[in-house]
C-alpha cells in the first residue's frame, strides 16, 4: 500500500502517534524511499486519545517518532492539538518547544494543526506550517487558509474529503477549482485504506490541477 503511494506520484505522507500502527508501518515499508517524500508527524496526542504538552512528553514523543519511523528528522512537525487549542498555546510550553525542536534539527518546518480559528490565527505568527481543516462541506476556516498564505504559511489542508462523505470528483474539484482559496492550499491531504482509491484520486489531482 505505501510503496504503491509514493509509486502514483503522492509525495506527502501524513502520520501522528495517535494514529496507532502508522508511523511502524511508515518506518517498516517505506524508510529506505525516504527521499521520495516529505515526512509529516505530530506531537501532543497520545494513542489512547490523551494530551501530554509537557517537555518532557513531547520530547519522549519526538524521539520515539523518529526512532519508529527510521529517520533522523521530520519535515514537518505539528501541534496536534485538543477541542481547546487556545490554551496549548498560552499555557503549555508547546510553542518554545516547537522551536527548540527546529532549532535541534529535529524538524525542518513545524507548524500547528488546530480546531479553532482563533488559536490558528494566533499560531500563523510563528509556524512555518498550518494543517487546516478545509472542504467543500467545512468552509468555516477558509479564513485562516488565505491568512497563512499571505503570511507565506505552507498550507495543508485536511479532512478534506469529510472523512469520505464526499464524492472524491466533487471535492478535488471544489479544492482545485471553484474555492476562493484554491490557489492558497499547497497540498490536499488524503486518508484511505485501498490503493486504487488513492491512485484514482492522484489521477483527478493530475487531470484537475492548473
Amino acid at each position: 500500500m505505501l510503496n504503491g503511494v509514493l509509486d502514483c506520484g503522492i509525495t506527502l505522507i501524513d502520520t501522528a502517534p495517535a494514529y496507532g500502527v502508522s508511523e511502524e508501518r511508515i518506518g517498516k515499508y517505506i524508510s529506505h524511499r525516504r527521499d521520495e517524500y516529505l515526512l509529516c508527524s505530530k506531537v501532543g496526542e497520545c494513542v489512547d486519545g490523551s494530551f501530554d504538552f509537557s517537555c518532557d512528553g513531547m520530547a519522549a514523543s519526538v524521539e520515539q517518532s523518529l526512532k519508529t519511523l527510521k529517520t533522523d528528522y521530520l519535515d514537518y512537525l505539528l501541534i496536534h492539538a485538543p477541542p481547546d487549542d487556545l490554551s496549548v498555546l498560552t499555557e503549555s510550553d508547546a510553542v518554545s518547544f516547537m522551536c527548540e525542536a527546529k532549532q535541534k534539527g529535529l524538524a525542518k518546518f513545524i507548524g500547528f494543526s488546530g480546531k479553532t480559528i482563533e488559536a490558528q490565527l494566533q499560531a500563523i505568527e510563528w509556524s512555518d506550517v498550518m494543517m487546516i481543516e478545509y472542504s467543500l462541506a467545512h468552509q468555516t476556516q477558509e479564513e485562516v487558509i488565505l491568512a497563512s498564505h499571505e503570511s507565506n504559511t505552507t498550507v495543508l489542508a485536511k479532512k478534506t474529503l469529510n472523512s469520505g462523505h464526499l464524492p472524491p470528483q466533487d471535492a478535488i474539484h471544489f479544492l482545485l477549482c471553484d474555492s476562493p482559496a484554491a490557489g492558497s492550499i499547497d497540498s490536499i491531504v488524503i486518508g484511505s485504506k485501498s490503493l486504487p482509491r488513492m491512485e484514482e484520486n492522484q489521477q483527478l489531482f493530475t487531470t484537475l490541477e492548473p
